[in-house]
């Protein structure tokens, strides 16, 4: 069926949810209007407040899941306070696993990307090359399990920048429970750039980054207190968005709208209109301050041959059969599910004919305005059993969990069918280690087929892995290929951080052995290098290797 007028406040509000602050942010101006919504709809967005559930099933039956709130994390944050001035974004992000991956994948990571036409401008390429930025290099650094506070200030005197960071630190850590260590304390202003460069900059920079020294737990929990606790919020067990391997939460917020679309348009001028572009020439100018707080996680396998429904809130957000679910009061609140690859044989609540549920059989896309529903038990999709293959799980062990510098982990993958009907042309590898770090050694199998997995029976391998260095190591996903039904499905693990922590008794060796030959009395000094810096690590102040 083709969209319907009235179902396109959804569609543009579930975008507008996801990516209105990332689209200022990468604007060039040029697309024209396309949709004629009544703007008071954006406004009444933000002043009230919207949240969005978001469950995407895979082929394979494995969830991947978003819950956000806009606009009511502005208030609680106090966006209007003074403490803000300059501020152009902060950003808060606690993430563990590869959802950052998904979320890019999500939104599309060409919003947060500055590339391509547009960048001719001696400024531009002087900051990003003659290639632009691609926002997957910063991702690439950071690896996947961190937890970061980041502020950027334009036009502000330092001192009034310095002052008014710590003012919103203090803020966060008395009103939400955050705590914080220092990485980075940095302004760009015509002192940094060398004179021979030539460079005018049109604007300063101060930029903060802030580790969040908060347990992954502590950190999820206190960015879902930012949030209204009303809504969708109050039927959701949180503790979905920390056990999962694969998780995290973040707020992204923007004190005033205005100052930060003028800006980017001052950026861009005439280049070639983006995908970003044409979503934000959908909105109304905006003034004034817009948050986004969400949470989310991707998931194991939850479908299988026997499954024929899925209760989203139940099923996937942990709310007990006795519970309803309720909409935020006076806000949007909206639940939307993407099943592409297997047909919906119905769907409940269905209101088509009042414009209050919409279903594109063609892309698998159910969307609800669960603002026209109170009391809902839940929100639930029909299929035909045998839409989705067998259970199987691809799991990841370690033996011993951690170990030291020089030490050994051994390394057992297993695949496990789980269901009761067999499953084909199995191929499982785990054989990136060695590749990703040249200091590792590897022995062992690290891949394993078989033609036939019978219901119930598990296929493994196990090798082993030496670390000569410490630090954190991360393991790609193990991949499993398999076939059922004439079908090919691919399964991975989650991404693993392994931790290799310093050896005392074996930094103390490496120094006086790499130190030799001495004299007895340049030995003691040495030893005396090594003790100190093996103080330093018992009291979690550093020290480590000599590692280069």
């Amino acid at each position: 069926m083709k969209l319907k007028y009235k179902h396109a406040f959804i569609i543009i509000a579930l975008g507008f949810l996801l990516s209105a602050p990332v689209v200022a942010a990468a604007n060039t101006g040029g697309a024209v209007v396309a949709q004629d919504i009544d703007q008071d709809f954006f406004f009444d967005l933000i002043e009230n407040g919207a949240e969005v559930v978001i469950a995407t099933i895979g082929p394979e039956g494995e969830p991947a899941v978003v819950y956000g709130q806009l606009g009511v994390p502005s208030a609680q944050l106090g966006l209007d306070d003074p403490m803000y001035e300059g501020v152009l974004v902060t950003a808060l992000l606690a993430t563990q696993g590869e959802l950052l991956d998904y979320i890019m994948d999500l939104v599309g990571g060409n919003l947060l990307n500055f590339s391509g036409a547009g960048l001719n401008d001696d400024f531009m390429i002087t900051q990003f090359g003659e290639g632009g930025f691609d926002i997957n290099s910063i991702f690439g650094m950071l690896g996947t399990d961190f937890s970061l506070l980041i502020d950027i200030f334009v036009d502000v005197e330092d001192a009034v920048a310095q002052a008014n960071m710590a003012a919103i630190r203090t803020h966060l850590q008395s009103e939400f429970g955050f705590s914080f260590a220092e990485l980075l304390n940095l302004r760009i202003d015509e002192d940094f750039l060398p004179p021979e460069m030539g460079i005018t900059l049109p604007f300063t920079i101060n930029l903060f980054i802030y580790q969040v020294t908060n347990s992954f737990e502590d950190a999820v929990n206190s960015i879902l207190n930012v949030m209204d606790q009303t809504g969708f919020l109050a039927s959701i067990d949180k503790t979905v968005f920390t056990e999962a391997r694969a998780s995290g939460a973040g707020i992204l917020a923007i004190p005033d709208m205005g100052d930060l679309m003028d800006l980017i348009e001052g950026f861009a001028g005439n280049s070639t209109p983006s995908p970003s572009s044409f979503l934000l020439s959908q909105l109304p100018a905006l003034d004034g301050p817009v948050a986004i707080a969400a949470a989310g996680y991707i998931g194991d396998q939850v479908m299988s041959t026997t499954s024929d429904e899925l209760n989203i809130f139940e099923d996937l957000l942990g709310k007990s059969p006795s519970q309803t679910v309720n909409g935020m009061t006076g806000g949007q609140s909206l639940v939307a599910a993407f099943v592409p690859d297997v047909d919906i044989t119905g769907y409940s609540p269905e209101d088509e004919a009042l414009n209050r549920t919409f279903y594109d059989s063609d892309a698998g896309i159910v969307f609800w305005n669960a603002t026209e529903y109170t009391d809902q038990s839940d929100y639930t999709l029909s299929f035909d059993p045998g839409s989705f293959p067998p259970m199987v799980t691809l799991t990841r062990s370690f033996d011993p969990e951690t170990t030291v510098s020089g030490g050994s982990t051994e390394v057992t993958v297993s695949a496990h069918n789980q269901g009761t009907e067999p499953i084909y042309n199995l191929s499982v590898v785990d054989n990136l280690i060695g590749t990703t770090y040249d200091s590792v050694t590897v022995s062992g199998t690290q891949s394993t087929t078989s033609a036939t997995l019978a219901g119930g029976s598990m296929l493994n391998f196990t090798y082993t892995v030496t670390f000569a260095y410490e630090g954190g190591y991360a393991f790609a996903p193990a991949e499993l290929m398999y076939t059922y039904n004439a079908t090919t499905y691919y399964k991975q693990t989650h991404i693993d951080g392994y931790t290799v922590s310093s050896d005392p008794i074996g930094l103390l060796t490496q120094i006086i052995t790499e130190g030799m030959p001495f004299t007895g009395a340049i030995i003691g000094v040495v030893s005396l290098g090594a003790i100190v810096n093996i103080v330093l690590m018992a009291r979690g102040r550093g020290g480590g290797s000599y590692q280069v």
